[in-house]
Formats: structure tokens, sequence, C-alpha cells
């Protein structure tokens, strides 16, 4: 098992990587959380595959309840809070419980948004079961619901006493989620680190088809450069605003199709090639590293027809991303793989022009 400590001061957390750790969850769990009231919040689907494994090694003398909310984005809603929140109380959970997310990116961000408002903030810890949560949402203290006029708009910053990822939880999951998950770490390679891209090129096949030694490196690697980067910016102030390239497009294209057509790291891929894209219509970036990195993100397959997208309606949601500043959408590009670029947008023309690489067979 290896370890990453998330040092913020206070808030500081270990992030726990290996691949058939479980058995020592009991043990984690007892060093950092002595209280005897834990909250489950998963869903159905993962609870059936991995529910008894987590069951299993939690303590006997508490109470443990365990709360389902749905599969996928439309858990994020200001309704399901609402049932989470009433879950809890008539359960009679106090200041001193834990809650603790056993899924994927959607339920820590819902579990996390729970945990720092119930009681105006209870304890709280990840234990990731698919590779995108398991890479960068359980990672940073993000949490948050949706709005209907966007994605992630209402949330807060919470940090979880630990991050426990267990690679082996990912043999189960299906080729969309291993592919939303590599969204995310591809995304890594191009903003921070051309060692780990390069990786990808070389290790992209095996990492799609679940090789476990392949997917251990990347969550661990992954989970690191994450790390340093909310270590330097919690708040997202400035610094970690870099782990957004390719989600302003993404975030406008997930909203376009009302959070359930496209999952969240699909929507990341193509929103990295939009990017890619205005990077080379502004000569940011030269041709031969945008045709590298399309190359490397055409690898991955995504299921989605371009030809009918409606760019205007896309550009309209972009202008209601959480980094826009005094009207102007600020955009994360890259100059070289491996090196970012901060932009803001002042010609819209060239975001609509973006966008149509979408529309390319």
């Amino acid at each position: 098992m290896q370890r990453i400590d998330v040092d913020l001061g206070k808030q500081s957390y270990p992030v726990f990587v290996g691949s058939g750790i479980f058995d020592q969850f009991n043990e984690i769990l007892r060093t950092y959380y002595q209280g005897d009231q834990i909250a489950v919040i998963t869903n159905e689907k993962i609870f059936a595959l991995h529910g008894q494994t987590l069951m299993a090694q939690l303590p006997d003398d508490v109470q443990v309840i365990t709360v389902f909310v749905p599969d996928g984005e439309k858990a994020k809603s200001f309704a399901q809070l609402q049932e989470v929140y009433t879950r809890l109380l008539e359960a009679h959970f106090e200041r001193g419980s834990l809650i603790i997310a056993f899924g994927g990116g959607v339920v820590g961000d819902l579990a996390g948004f729970v945990a720092a408002t119930y009681l105006r903030g209870v304890a709280f810890a990840q234990v990731p079961t698919t590779l995108l949560a398991q890479v960068d949402s359980s990672i940073g203290g993000k949490t948050g619901i949706n709005h209907p006029l966007g994605k992630n708009l209402i949330g807060a910053f919470k940090q979880p006493l630990f991050v426990f990822s267990d690679a082996r939880f990912l043999q189960t999951l299906d080729d969309a989620e291993i592919r939303c998950g590599l969204g995310e770490i591809i995304k890594y390679g191009f903003v921070l680190n051309k060692t780990l891209f390069e990786y990808l090129e070389k290790n992209l096949d095996k990492a799609l088809h679940k090789d476990d030694p392949t997917l251990r490196h990347l969550i661990f690697n992954s989970a690191l450069e994450k790390a340093k980067v909310v270590m330097q910016d919690e708040k997202e102030a400035g610094l970690r605003m870099v782990l957004n390239f390719g989600h302003t497009f993404g975030h406008a294209l997930e909203a376009e199709y009302h959070f359930n057509e496209l999952k969240h790291g699909e929507a990341v891929i193509l929103g990295m090639k939009c990017a890619l894209n205005y990077a080379r219509l502004i000569d940011l970036l030269n041709i031969d590293e945008f045709k590298r990195g399309m190359q490397l993100l055409n690898r991955v397959p995504i299921p989605f027809d371009g030809s009918a997208l409606n760019i205007e309606a896309l550009v309209k949601r972009m202008a209601l991303d959480k980094k826009v500043k005094q009207g102007k959408v600020r955009l994360i590009l890259i100059k070289h793989i491996g090196e970012y670029a901060f932009h803001r947008v002042d010609n819209t023309h060239l975001l609509k022009q973006a966008f149509e690489i979408l529309k390319d067979k």
C-alpha cells in the first residue's frame, strides 16, 4: 500500500493507494475516526458489488446506516440532498458522526456536500470505487450539487479525514467508467506531467483493458499530481484552475445534454479536444503537438455524434462557468504537452470554432 500525504495544515490527510488492500481498511478507519455513528452514502449498484467488503470492515460497536442515492448526475440535486438530510436526522446522527462516500465522483460530491453542511459540518471519508474518483474527485475537498443552469454551481470545500483507493474495485467497472477515469488522467499529462503523457501513449490500451499494474501506476501518479496542486492552492485561487483543462468546454456539453447522455469523463475528453483546437487556433500550440494530443484522445472511444451540435447554446452555457471573471470566460490551455497556460477569451467566435472539431467524423 502506498501513501500520499496532502499537507493542508490542520486539514491535512492521507491518500492510501493499492490493490487488494481492503483488509486494512478497519485499521485505517479506527486510526482516523473514534466515534460511534457512521453513514455510508452509496448507490445500489456499487453496494451490490462491493457493499459486503466495506461492511465487513466497519466496527461492530458503532451505529451504521446505509443511504442509497440514484446512479449518475441526477443524484446531485436539491431533492436528493434533502432526502439524505432526512435520513440522517431520522437516525439521530449527531455532530460526532462520520459520513463515508462509497462510490464514484457523483457519490463523493454529494456525500461531501452533505458532510460540509449537515449540522454545520461532520467528518467525512472518501472510499472511491471508480477510476475517475480515485485519480481526481476524491482528492482536494471539492463537493457540491448541480443546478438546472449548470454543473457544480452549488458547493463547498470539505476535506476528508482520509482517502482509501483500492484498485481491485475497478475490475467490475464497465468500459465507459474506465474511459471516464482515463480522461482525467490524460488531463494531468497534458497540463502537468509530460512523462505521464508519454506513459499513456505506450500503455493506454493496457489501461483500457483494466490491467491492474498499469492502473495502479496511473492512480498513484495521478493522485500525486492532484495532491501537489491542492497543497499549493486548496481553494482554487489560481494554480488549481489548471485541473480544469477541458472542463469548461466539457461542462457546457454535459449541461447541454442534461447530465445524462454524456458521462463527466467522456465530456472532459471531448472538452480537451476543443481546448487543443482553441490553442491551435490562437497559435499557442504548434500543429505537431496538437496532432499528438488529438491522436491520444482519439484512442479513447467515445460514443458521441457531434453532427447536430448546437454550438450557439454551448457557448452561452460557457458564460455560466464558475471561472468566468468580469464577464470573460477563462480557459486553461496548453502551449506544450506538459505545460499549461491561462487564457481570457475576448472573442467568443473562437469558442464556436473550437467546438467545430467535435463535428468532424
